[in-house]
């Protein structure tokens, strides 16, 4: 538990620090005032103040932001502080967020989600580096098998998968997982001689420990080996890796929200921060590098929610700059009011639901 705990601050905090860092570089870089930096929501716990900001832990850890001075929606920094604001309204400032030109507003809003891009290029960079990458190299096929039927054997190398390569052993387990009962085209490297094959995983029902639940996936019935089959790689190939791994979860995550608002997965799928505690103390218990490629995942995702666009969140910003930037004029300030009043009751919303499906999680275990 203790270890589950431990690693559950040191994730959540790094990644916040990594988001709040991008927002205050950038309007410290423009010459924005930022009166706070917080980690976490809520009324402050401990903190102290260097020239004109304040940094704080506040009693909420799971978020943070950036209190810069002059944004329309100093209420809702209000509300994240746990109170009104003291003292006596602030007279304008040429060092005011609003008094920014658009180009300036939109770097600060973005440097957020940029940090987490970067946190996770460099995360999976170094892994690829280090680790190498893990090759779909087939170690056994079972007998009376969709593997076998197809004419898979041992020593078997899968580097394609429905057309498209494969980079590592994770993107060929998630193919046929998710291909249960549909033919697959896969290519082979056997003795150095490229073969294409087409195999139809079997449906299966597995209990998932982290759904907590029962999940029909697809299996073939091969074992992938898990020693000596590593790929060493050089700085710029593992370069490349780590951006093609970043990108990779961009888009993954991207679809996953998708089909979550379209009804295509349940909304039990959805994990909130109990489930990113649990993960995050079974992959400490892994080591460290596993631990660093769950929290690089973890970064896309922050990344990729930001975005999304609900008042409040980085995205919400930057559709109020998009807005700006079409109409020639900022909306009114008591229109992003409300939009961002609503967006907090989105977020909350969202918050209330991921809290929900890990607690039916705990329950079933």
């Amino acid at each position: 538990m203790l270890i589950t705990i431990l690693a559950t601050i040191v994730v959540l905090g790094v990644l916040i620090l990594v988001h709040e860092l991008g927002h205050y570089w950038a309007a410290k870089a423009v010459d924005i005032e930022v009166s706070r930096f917080s980690i976490g929501f809520g009324p402050k716990l401990i903190g102290f103040r260097r020239g004109e900001t304040e940094y704080v832990i506040s009693a909420l850890p799971l978020g943070g932001y950036v209190k810069m001075e002059g944004m329309a929606d100093e209420e809702a920094y209000a509300a994240l502080e746990g109170g009104a604001s003291e003292g006596p309204r602030r007279q304008p400032s040429p060092r005011d967020f609003d008094a920014k030109p658009l180009w300036a507003r939109t770097i600060v809003i973005l440097a957020g989600v940029t940090m987490n891009i970067i946190f996770a290029f460099v995360a999976f960079t170094a892994i690829a580096r280090t680790q190498g990458v893990a090759l779909a190299q087939i170690s056994e096929v079972v007998p009376d098998t969709p593997a076998e039927a197809a004419g898979l054997l041992p020593g078997d190398e899968i580097i394609g998968v429905a057309g498209d390569s494969v980079r590592d052993r994770g993107e060929v387990v998630v193919a046929i997982r998710g291909s249960a009962e549909r033919p697959l085209d896969i290519i082979v490297l056997r003795d150095e001689r490229i073969l294409d094959l087409v195999v139809t995983p079997a449906l299966i029902r597995e209990y998932d420990d982290i759904a907590k639940d029962s999940i029909e996936i697809g299996r073939i019935g091969v074992a992938f080996a898990t020693t000596g089959s590593n790929r060493p790689m050089a700085l710029l190939p593992a370069i490349s890796e780590g951006a093609y791994r970043t990108w990779f979860w961009a888009t993954s995550i991207g679809d996953f929200l998708r089909q979550l608002f379209t009804g295509e997965v349940p909304p039990g799928d959805l994990g909130g921060p109990i489930m990113i505690g649990q993960l995050s103390g079974e992959f400490a218990r892994s080591g460290f590098w596993p631990l660093l490629n769950f929290m690089a995942i973890l970064s896309v995702n922050l990344a990729v929610l930001n975005l999304l666009p609900i008042p409040v969140l980085d995205g919400g910003h930057l559709m109020f700059l998009g807005m700006e930037a079409v109409r020639g004029k900022a909306m009114s300030l008591q229109g992003r009011l409300r939009l961002t009043q609503l967006g907090f009751l989105i977020v909350l919303g969202l918050m209330v639901w991921a809290f929900s499906a890990d607690i039916v999680r705990l329950f079933k275990a």
